[in-house]
């Protein structure tokens, strides 16, 4: 009993020596420690389009609350810049799961001046330290998320043409008109912030100075395409669509 004893620890000495040797550690014992990546991006248009300039992408984990999300960061925090199908590899990182082996779910907010600005959570297995994982995001341009929206606001007219005018279904086809309208403008106008605030901060003076050329008459022309300012109280939205904005575009 002794000898097999003395055998089996020799074996496992045997192989972690062989680890720290070999350099493959971290395929023998990682997988059951929270290790996930590389993880390869690839960011695709839906429109087919290869854009002048390049995407940020940035990724962030959050542990899981529940059913789903808690929406908070708690590492594999990036900030990674790539053209569009041009590839792009995270590296391979220990989180700090709950469970080593469970799933870990990776949000990557992809942000560029002409797409719609959003996330793609993605949940990742433990995987072996030379396989990496590839991922393809397909994103939408901006002006097809306006369309989206607008045609939201268009849905809320056609309910209020078909319905008597002292009915419910008027009624609330008028509050999805104004409403929706309203939504139109806060959206180009968060879309400005964005990129603003959180997409231009992250290139060189000169960079940011060719990206503002380009998309400042772009973006005028968007913020004064939606004259509606204040949705905030529905009895007086209809009051506040039909004026121009009040407040002056603030320019990238």
């Amino acid at each position: 009993m002794k000898d097999y004893k003395r055998k089996t620890v020799l074996q496992f000495y045997c192989v972690l020596l062989a680890c720290f040797l070999t350099t493959s550690c971290t395929t023998v014992f990682d997988k059951a420690h929270g290790y996930r990546g590389p993880i390869v991006v690839t960011i695709e248009t839906e429109d087919g389009s290869v854009p002048e300039f390049p995407f940020l992408i940035k990724s962030a984990y959050s542990e899981s609350c529940g059913h789903s999300s808690c929406g908070i960061d708690f590492g594999y925090k990036y900030f990674k810049t790539a053209y569009a199908n041009e590839p792009i590899t995270f590296p391979r990182e220990r989180l700090d799961l709950l469970q080593p082996n469970a799933y870990a779910s990776i949000e990557f907010t992809v942000t560029h001046p002409n797409y719609h600005h959003r996330g793609f959570p993605r949940g990742f297995g433990p995987t072996d330290a030379d396989d990496p994982i590839h991922i393809t995001f397909t994103v939408k341009p901006f002006t097809e998320q306006m369309k989206k929206v607008a045609g939201w606001a268009e849905q809320g007219k056609v309910m209020m043409q078909n319905a008597a005018p002292d009915s419910n279904e008027h009624f609330n086809g008028k509050m999805q008109l104004w409403q929706e309208r309203f939504n139109l403008g806060k959206t180009i106008k968060r879309h400005i912030t964005v990129i603003k605030t959180f997409y231009l901060p992250h290139f060189s003076k000169r960079m940011q100075q060719r990206v503002i050329e380009k998309y400042q008459p772009i973006f005028r022309a968007w913020y004064y395409g939606v004259p509606e300012t204040d949705c905030w109280n529905k009895m007086t939205c209809q009051e506040h669509i039909l004026k121009p904005r009040e407040a002056e575009y603030e320019g990238l």
